[in-house]
């Protein structure tokens, strides 16, 4: 039997709704085997109001509220432990921090794992050609094929994918999976790994859709190729002088 993992959701870190703890609550709550979450939130958002240059300004702005993101989800995972396992990973936007890559990858200390939104071909290209140098595993977040990547084949998305060992994510915002059909054909015969998650925000009804997204996964062959992300040994980062 699969394990059910649930690795999308926001807290009020960012923009969701709930803690950690009342996520935890809701999914053991929630009937479904679930054996573990992944709390994503928004990292390196940088305002409108305030510009970025360099890296010390980079960590001057974003670097504690990193650490201390980091470290609020640890202690969860203390006081979860033998119950659900919880992973550590963020969300980041693409447009946004697109031309501050290499800031944002030196500071993910502790993070599990990284999903990258709004992504286009110019920027899945560019993400490909150093995904291999991120410290942990990243990932498409919620997108849809057809959309981000228009004037771009199906086969030539998924070799992307694959080569660049970028995963995928099933998330319930495709629901229904059904019209994305053409990608999930393509998918299974290439080396692309996917995870499943729920974008939870402010809604906790969207953890009912887990077990059919899992469903499909299994049903297009995809089983041995859901990704479950290994917590990571925390090493130091040097930061900007």
């Amino acid at each position: 039997m699969v394990q059910m993992y649930n690795l999308h959701n926001h807290t009020p870190f960012s923009d969701g709704a709930y803690t950690i703890d009342e996520l935890c609550e809701a999914h053991l709550k929630c009937g479904w085997p679930v054996a573990g979450i992944g709390i994503t939130d928004h990292l390196f958002a940088t305002p409108s109001s305030r510009e970025v240059h360099n890296e010390k300004e980079f960590d001057r702005v974003f670097g504690k509220e990193a650490r201390n993101y980091v470290a609020s989800v640890k202690e969860a995972r203390k006081r979860w432990a033998g119950k659900l396992q919880i992973l550590c990973g963020c969300e980041i936007n693409w447009p946004l921090n697109k031309g501050q890559l290499d800031m944002a990858r030196n500071m993910l200390t502790g993070i599990d794992y990284v999903l990258f939104e709004f992504v286009d071909w110019a920027g899945l290209t560019t993400l490909a050609n150093q995904a291999r140098r991120w410290p942990c595993p990243v990932g498409l977040a919620h997108c849809d094929v057809r959309v981000q990547f228009p004037n771009t084949s199906l086969d030539q998305v998924v070799r992307t994918l694959a080569n660049a060992r970028i995963f995928y994510e099933v998330v319930s915002k495709l629901i229904p999976l059904g019209e994305h059909e053409a990608w999930f054909k393509v998918v299974p015969s290439h080396r692309v790994y996917v995870t499943v998650g729920t974008d939870t925000h402010d809604d906790l009804e969207c953890l009912k859709e887990l077990p059919q997204m899992y469903e499909y996964v299994v049903s297009h062959g995809l089983e041995q190729k859901i990704l479950i992300p290994s917590i990571r040994a925390e090493t130091p980062v040097p930061v900007a002088p």
